[in-house]
């Protein structure tokens, strides 16, 4: 068509990502938008009838050139001919160009060509996505559109300041319009000095000196924009490169549509000047209009070319740009556009993955990034669960690739999105599993495509995603619940960790109670796997008892706990330390472990796992010394075959051994049955109405919390009291049936008698006891709830301990100022043998 520019290989491109920017039915509603903002010249009603520049004939005009042999009376000689001259005046050959020019070309500071060739060395050095760009791209210095620098010569043009000021402003004005199209003038030509930062301006020209000074301002006030068009092209350009990514790719493509129109606005000044109606004052009526558009679009091109922002970052900048022209009117519906063309590659990333749990990334711009390699990276396993046990590695790494295959990628993560950026990963990580998972029957994708557009309103996007999210959550509780039995696994925790299954702990302690009490090191794992597989088939399970395992831990309960209360304060290193001079035996460090398959193992996690192994160690050591209690009964059954006087020195004990007998029963019952039967019956009451996997993982999280709490495993000096008093209670039991070796240790003389010893272990057993009481009453000040304080009622039923209160406080205050019992020697697994010492 008649006055239309060449078209460079660039643009070509470009036209290809202009589908990213809107759909073909959105053609005419760009149009309008930027007709509305750049304007048109009034009174012109057509481009005018000049001379279009010399184009590069293309293959189909050179095939029409071939096909005239049979519709015209030209020989082929003559074809040959016309053929020869078009080829040879389109494209000069590099060897004909003067040696000026070459060397502008390639060495230009502020030209394009330069940035490009470090660009290509930096991609040749990096392994960027997307394929590589031709050199030839790079060095044809006719395929941009930004400014070649001219082949004439400074000499053959005279000063313009010696012909009228009329001419002056004539020719002025031509230059002006090649400028602004990025086509270097006769007397306006490129500075050779750097541009001013201060100014903000990728290139800044040099006007005639001769020329008239008022000529020259007004000049001088349109050059900006001419700056600013070869700051736009030299984006489009450098940024439709595979490797800048699609949002980058959108944006060029956004504003390519813009600039036909600018040029469109030049043609039509262009016809003005033909018609001999424009003047200079006339060209800047026109392009002060223009001048604010072209001064937001160079500075956004400015502002993403100087961070090197690609993907969500882009957008970012694009709502920063948004939220600060408010009340611009024009200049706010300008940023939209930019931002809604090209937010919408990023969008429908973004639909793909909550909709389907696909990620179409090809560029890495998406603010999910999916890390394939992450399986075989053990280091990332959480110190927790490394220093729990080896046996839990399996768990560990199950936990660390749920953590570390999908992962949030802040920097691209576009602020209208941050609030909802944790509920866009567990979408899609929700639809991934379901994919994952061994049935596969369940479809993980919407029926329908999720279509989302862009919106300056981060409360638009609300309804879309918590929607995807709903339907995902919804269908995964509906796959774990109903395909992986995830009630069956819960219930069969409940049964061998919290000891709800009787005959199971009966079994497993009559029969691991020999090889347990041998000092940990000496305890044999592969017999102990063989017990609790003996006793596990023996007992009336509730299923899934090839997933229980054995394991022994080299701490104690009261340690484990300490060190998880103790996180991050000044205890920490004392609990960390004290671990490698314990001497335990194995029924101190000995525990279950539970193996759960992918991808139940979602809600019983490792950290899940953690509080039921705590709360197991708790139970089976308080049923433990219950045992051993119990035995020391059966021991005192001989006592009555003896006389009645020798029985008589045997009281003390007897009723020393029924209250610490009743003291374990009362605290496995308040354990049992007010804590783990009373909330078990409110977790599965709730978890009949769970909608969603959050929810059920915070009725999970709940259900633990509250049993830890109410347990007295989570206040610090509550847990201490009570390990002490379960040490006295099993330093007593060891004593009276002569079954501790470090029975002698105990004895604080050689001329101690019986009746001293147990008046020993009576004055200690009340005195903490009365102080747990007092602690437990004080908590339950301070926080009440129902369960703590139940377990006064049944400690102290009758009245006993609240009638000699002030006494064995006192006592109790001063057997633990005489007998201090060290964390890491006392806990809820028992070593009380120092519990004991005067």
């Amino acid at each position: 068509m008649p006055g239309t520019a060449p078209v460079s290989s660039v643009q070509m491109d470009n036209t290809e990502t202009q589908g990213l920017a809107a759909d073909d039915g959105d053609g005419e509603a760009n149009m309008s938008i930027a007709s509305h903002i750049f304007g048109t010249v009034g009174g012109v009603s057509g481009f005018g009838d000049f001379d279009s520049p010399a184009t590069v004939p293309s293959d189909g005009l050179l095939a029409d050139i071939e096909g005239m042999r049979s519709h015209s009376r030209l020989s082929r000689q003559e074809i040959s001919e016309l053929r020869h001259r078009l080829l040879s005046n389109a494209v000069p050959s590099p060897s004909n160009l003067p040696l000026d020019f070459s060397q502008l070309n390639m060495n230009d500071l502020h030209g394009g060509n330069e940035k490009r060739e470090q660009s290509e060395q930096r991609r040749d050095s990096l392994e960027l996505p997307g394929p590589a760009i031709p050199h030839w791209m790079h060095n044809r210095p006719y395929g941009s559109l930004d400014f070649i620098a001219s082949d004439r010569n400074p000499e053959d043009v005279g000063p313009l300041g010696d012909v009228a000021v009329s001419s002056q402003e004539q020719q002025l004005l031509e230059d002006v319009l090649s400028v602004m199209t990025g086509i270097e003038g006769t007397y306006i030509t490129l500075s050779k000095q750097p541009p001013n930062p201060d100014l903000g301006l990728y290139r800044t020209f040099v006007v005639d000196s001769s020329v008239e000074k008022s000529v020259q301002a007004l000049v001088q006030k349109v050059l900006p924009v001419c700056s600013q068009y070869a700051q736009l092209v030299r984006f489009i350009e450098d940024h439709s490169e595979h490797h800048k990514g699609l949002v980058n790719h959108a944006l060029a493509a956004a504003l390519t549509t813009l600039l036909k129109d600018y040029l469109l606005l030049v043609l039509q000044l262009e016809s003005q000047l033909r018609s001999g109606v424009l003047t200079l004052h006339r060209l800047w009526f026109y392009v002060e209009k223009t001048a604010p558009v072209m001064d937001l679009l160079a500075s956004i091109t400015a502002e993403i070319t100087k961070t090197g922002a690609r993907g969500g970052a882009v957008l970012s900048l694009l709502q920063a740009r948004v939220e600060s022209l408010t009340g611009c009117g024009k200049l706010q519906e300008l940023a939209v556009y930019l931002a809604t063309a090209a937010a919408q590659p990023y969008l429908d990333c973004l639909a793909a993955w909550i909709s389907r749990g696909h990620i179409k990334d090809p560029y890495a711009e998406f603010m999910v990034q999916s890390n394939e390699q992450c399986t075989d990276n053990e280091d990332n396993v959480d110190e927790a669960a490394d220093q729990d046990d080896s046996d839990d590695n399996k768990e560990g790494n199950v936990d660390t690739y749920w953590q570390w295959r999908y992962t949030l990628e802040p920097s691209n993560t576009p602020s209208f999105l941050t609030s909802y950026a944790d509920l866009i990963l567990r979408t899609g990580k929700y639809l991934n599993v379901i994919k994952q998972s061994a049935s596969g029957g369940r479809a993980g994708a919407s029926s329908a495509p999720l279509q989302l557009r862009y919106s300056p309103d981060p409360e638009h996007y609300s309804a879309s995603i918590e929607t995807a999210y709903a339907a995902a959550s919804k269908t995964l509780l509906h796959h774990l619940i109903d395909d992986q039995h995830l009630l069956s696994r819960i219930r069969s925790l409940k049964q061998y960790f919290l000891l709800a299954q009787g005959d199971f702990i009966s079994q497993l302690l009559s029969m691991c109670e020999s090889e347990l009490s041998k000092p940990l090191d000496d305890v044999l794992p592969h017999r102990l796997e063989f017990l609790l597989e003996l006793a596990l088939r023996t007992s009336n399970g509730a299923g899934y008892q090839d997933s229980i395992h054995t394991v022994l831990l080299p701490y104690t309960l009261l340690d484990q706990m300490m060190r998880i209360l103790s996180i991050e304060t000044t205890e920490e290193q004392e609990h960390r330390q004290a671990l490698s001079r314990l001497d335990l035996t194995g029924i101190e460090g000995f525990s279950l472990s539970c193996s759960v398959p992918w991808p139940a193992s979602l809600v019983l996690d490792t950290r899940t796992l953690f509080c039921y192994r705590m709360l197991f160690r708790h139970l089976f050591y308080c049923k433990h010394v219950e045992r051993q209690l119990c035995k020391v009964w059966l021991s005192n059954q001989a006592c009555k075959g003896l006389p009645m006087s020798t029985r008589r020195s045997y009281t003390a004990a007897f009723l020393l051994r029924h209250r610490m007998l009743a003291f374990m029963q009362n605290i496995e019952y308040y354990m049992m049955f007010e804590v783990i039967e009373r909330h078990w019956h409110q977790f599965l009451a709730d978890m009949n109405k769970v909608e969603s996997v959050d929810e059920l993982l915070q009725h999970q999280s709940h259900f633990l919390d509250k049993c830890m709490k109410d347990g007295l495993l989570t206040t610090p000096d509550l847990l201490r009291t009570l390990t002490k008093i379960i040490g006295i209670c099993a330093s007593f039991a060891s004593f009276i049936l002569k079954a501790n070796p470090a029975y002698e240790e105990t004895v604080p003389s050689a001329s101690e008698s019986f009746e001293q010893t147990i008046a020993r272990y009576d004055i200690q057993f009340n005195g903490m006891l009365v102080t747990l009481m007092d602690k437990v009453a004080d908590l339950g000040r301070q926080d009440y709830t129902d369960a703590i304080i139940n377990i006064l009622y049944r400690l102290d039923f009758n009245k006993y301990y609240s009638s000699r209160d002030d006494a064995l406080t006192n006592l109790g205050e001063c057997s633990m100022q005489a007998a201090p019992v060290d964390d890491h020697e006392q806990d809820g697994n028992g070593a009380a043998g120092s519990s004991v010492q005067g």
